[in-house]
Parts: C-alpha cells; sequence; structure tokens
C-alpha cells in the first residue's frame, strides 16, 4: 500500500511533463466536432507539407539517435506576470523499444529508462523510483501515457512524426522562409491549431531533423509558450547499460498502486 507520501512522489514523477521529453504540448488535438457540425478545411501550402515530408522521411530511416535538448515554459501567475521555466534533457532512442530520458531544470530533476518490457521513474530530489509494467513499443508506450494524460511534448512530437499524425488537426500550414539555428540553415514552418500555433524549424540539406520548436497557446491570458531547441545526435553510443536501471545507494523503490495500469489502458 502507498503512503500519502509516497503517493505524492509518484504523482510528480509521472505527472512532471518531459520535455521532450517534456507544457503545452504539441500533441494537444483539437477537439472533435459535434455530429453533423462541418469539418474545419485543412490548407497546408506544398512547399511547407514537401518540408514535413522530407523531414518524415528520414526520421523514419534512423533507429538509433540521441536529442541534447534546452527549453523554456512560460508559467502564467497572479495578474497575468509571466514568469519563465528552464529545463534541460537528453533524450536516447533505440527503435522501435528502448528510451532513456534524463531531465534537469527549474523544477526538478528525473529520469525515465523504459526497456521494451518495464517503465522506471526515477526521481533524485525525493531519492525515489518506482517501476511498472510497459508495452512493448515506444509508440504504445507513448499512446498509454497520454491515454494517461501525461503529456511528453518533444517524444510526443517525435511519435506523431512516425504516425504521420502531426498535422491531423491543423487547420493551416506555411513556408515562412530561411532562417538559422545555432548555425544550421533550416527551414522556418508555421501552423495553426485549433486554440494553438506552433512553429517548426527543420535543418535543410541531407540530414532535415527538427530543430526548434515553438508552441503558443492562444486565448489563454499572456499567450504562455513552449520552446524547445534541439541538438542531434545519429550515431551515438549506446549500449546495454543505456538501458538499463541500477537504483543509487539510499533510493528507495515505490510500489505503484495499478502494476498493469499502462498495459491495462490500451484502447
Amino acid at each position: 500500500m502507498i503512503t500519502s507520501r509516497h503517493r505524492s512522489v509518484v504523482v510528480r514523477l509521472l505527472l512532471s511533463p518531459l520535455l521532450l521529453l517534456v507544457a503545452a504540448p504539441l500533441g494537444a488535438q483539437e477537439a472533435a466536432p459535434a455530429p453533423g457540425s462541418p469539418a474545419v478545411a485543412q490548407v497546408i501550402s506544398p512547399e511547407a507539407q514537401a518540408v514535413l515530408d522530407r523531414m518524415t522521411a528520414f526520421l523514419k530511416s534512423q533507429k538509433t539517435f540521441s536529442i541534447d535538448s534546452q527549453s523554456t515554459r512560460d508559467e502564467v501567475v497572479a495578474f497575468g506576470y509571466k514568469l519563465q521555466n528552464n529545463e534541460h534533457a537528453t533524450l536516447t532512442a533505440q527503435l522501435t523499444n528502448k528510451l532513456r530520458v534524463e531531465v534537469s531544470g527549474d523544477d526538478r530533476e528525473r529520469t525515465f529508462i523504459y526497456d521494451g518490457a518495464t517503465l522506471t521513474m526515477y526521481s533524485p530530489d525525493d531519492e525515489a523510483y518506482t517501476q511498472i509494467k510497459a508495452p512493448d513499443t515506444i509508440g504504445k508506450l507513448v499512446d498509454r501515457l497520454l491515454g494517461a494524460g501525461i503529456e511528453m511534448p518533444m517524444i510526443d512530437m517525435l511519435y506523431q512524426i512516425h504516425q504521420g499524425s502531426l498535422t491531423e488537426a491543423v487547420r493551416g500550414g506555411v513556408l515562412v522562409g530561411d532562417s538559422n539555428i545555432d548555425g544550421t540553415d533550416c527551414d522556418h514552418l508555421a501552423f495553426r491549431q485549433g486554440n494553438i500555433d506552433w512553429q517548426l524549424w527543420v535543418a535543410q540539406g541531407d540530414k532535415p531533423v527538427p530543430r526548434r520548436l515553438l508552441v503558443t497557446t492562444r486565448y489563454e491570458v499572456g499567450d504562455p509558450q513552449y520552446q524547445v531547441t534541439m541538438r542531434w545526435n545519429l550515431n551515438p553510443k549506446v549500449d546495454a547499460s543505456t538501458f538499463a536501471f541500477t537504483p543509487p545507494k539510499g533510493a528507495n523503490k515505490i510500489p505503484f498502486s495499478d502494476p498493469n495500469a499502462l498495459i491495462d489502458a490500451a484502447p
């Protein structure tokens, strides 16, 4: 049985947004139209769609990669005053069923490790970790976590790219022009989606990876934003220990109330 203190720790471990991994999620979908209501037309310029298609095809061809990211998130407090929270994360993925994410920032530190069968969530601040049975692919894992209301914007974005659903709820999108992110020439894209505007910078050339994502939530006080800048390593050094968890000395294991929660949450 989880004590009230342990339950609080587990909730923080689970609900701390990953990054990336990780705010207003890019994956936030517009509510489905009511029966009988007209569908919203989707207009994405051919130039913007071509950049997305190029990026999607390239990322689908990558089996192992790592991302070093720096993100900022606006927090709107009393009287509409905005505070900016900063976060650094590293993500290493080996498709289709290995993932490691380490996050540190103004809020807290946390580590997520998925080995194809178990998801481990560790909070150094609490000297505690929990483990839960997980589905057998990253895609299924993200589905289950999103179904539980756990948002991971960078992971959400990468997953949607692989699934081809990145623009599913988009009302319009254009190629803004050329831009430069940390010395890399990029195509700058802009999209509108319900109450969300988002922009994406995709590297030009033969490695069209997303380099920056900016999400603006409209119709909320202060129009809060989430931004993440990504540096990619398409040939990282990965071994078995990358996706294995060894509890640090003194760390307490917290039993999860429902060890099959992610398995049984399948749609």
